[in-house]
């Protein structure tokens, strides 16, 4: 949530106590009253989809480091079955032209499919590849690491777009919840405009703290 999010959320809540104090100056019916009703159901709006988008955020933190963490694994697992495949070919073994090739490019895509493509071609070379030290086991890790690191790439996609959906709700409730403030401006200085005390009280409850953004620093010139 950024600052002026969270300034606009605090503020909602401050005016949802005006509002719910003299709710007898303002009814259902009438424009300040339906205004009033759009920032008091904004305010568990808000705190929800903050709170969402926090989760998030985290969320996707975790799953992204996980995603290294699989795409590591995997990388070693495709190294290994290259490197001993490389070796076979030097040993004569035929048929391995244009095969086991470690991706370049393309990303986690381009490396998922490299990879069902060695777990395809090894296996009628599983034989040989173990007896040049690779695991008996390295198809079924291959295959494991492979599971694995698409679960990750599904999980971090999720968590970003449940991130990004929430922070897209928060900002249009914020807005929607804005622009009902700045009516409520207008409505209630005109209500109260013989009563001092309340619209010093409303002026308290409105007030929106602003944040200026620090300056960078300016570079030092470079000596001539």
């Amino acid at each position: 949530m950024n600052q002026q999010v969270t300034s606009l959320t605090a503020t909602f809540k401050h005016v949802d106590a005006f509002g719910l104090k003299y709710a007898a100056d303002f009814p259902t019916t009438s424009v300040g009253g339906q205004q009033f009703a759009l920032v008091h159901a904004a305010v568990p709006q808000t705190a929800s989809l903050g709170a969402a988008q926090a989760s998030g955020a985290e969320q996707a933190h975790s799953d992204a480091l996980s995603k290294v963490a699989c795409r590591f694994h995997l990388h070693e697992d495709l190294q290994s079955i290259s490197e001993a495949a490389h070796s076979l070919a030097l040993l004569g073994t035929a048929g391995l032209d244009g095969k086991f090739r470690l991706p370049r490019s393309g990303g986690d895509q381009a490396r998922l499919n490299a990879a069902r493509a060695f777990a395809t071609d090894a296996t009628p070379y599983q034989a040989q590849l173990v007896s040049l030290g690779l695991p008996a086991t390295f198809l079924t890790q291959l295959g494991t690491d492979i599971t694995a690191f698409e679960a990750a790439i599904t999980a971090t996609g999720t968590a970003v777009s449940a991130q990004a959906g929430a922070t897209g709700g928060l900002e249009d409730t914020a807005h929607r919840a804005g622009v009902a403030l700045k009516i409520l401006n207008t409505v209630v200085k005109n209500t109260y405009k013989n009563s001092p005390v309340k619209l010093a009280e409303w002026a308290t409850a409105s007030h929106v703290e602003k944040h200026t953004p620090v300056p960078r620093p300016t570079p030092a010139a470079t000596p001539a």
